[in-house]
């Protein structure tokens, strides 16, 4: 006798009397599954790289087109363009960037109430090595990009 029919021929567990094994099965086979989760981890991480990669790209146009509205009521197209175009000539270019920490942010000052998630990057560049934090938002199909700040990673201080 195969194994997988043998297991279903198991005498229930002592909680389970007078159940139908089969029936036990078919109601575990038809528990309820997750479908895609548009504002997971995995798609917050993703969607702050895509961002990124568009400044690496000289595209900031189009970061600020995929921003969530609430980035765009507060940072007018042409100030955003402006910021990024400075940043990158400060910075030069990109040598390379890891993910480093997701954090959630609640009620942040100065946006909506709510949960807010910050993905944070090492990036290495030709002039420095800076953090960059992309901050996001739920939106009705994922997460949104609302913000990005840039700061100088600190190096450890060796005492002797």
């Amino acid at each position: 006798m195969p194994l997988a029919t043998a297991s279903l021929r198991k005498t229930p567990a002592s909680g389970l009397t007078g159940m139908n094994p089969l029936g036990a099965m078919l109601v575990v086979a038809h528990e309820p599954r997750l479908g895609p989760q548009p504002n997971s981890l995995d798609n917050a991480v993703s969607c702050a790289t895509h961002w990124v990669q568009l400044s690496d790209n000289r595209r900031p146009d189009a970061m600020w087109l995929e921003a969530g509205a609430m980035m765009q009521r507060i940072v007018p197209r042409a100030e955003w363009v402006r910021y990024m175009r400075k940043i990158r000539l400060d910075r030069g270019l990109l040598v390379g960037r890891e993910w480093f920490e997701v954090t959630r942010v609640r009620d942040p000052v100065g946006l909506p109430a709510g949960d807010y998630l910050n993905v944070i990057f090492v990036a290495h560049f030709a002039r420095a090595v800076l953090f960059e934090t992309v901050s996001l938002a739920p939106g009705n199909s994922g997460w949104m990009p609302v913000g990005y700040v840039i700061r100088p990673v600190q190096r450890e201080i060796k005492f002797a």
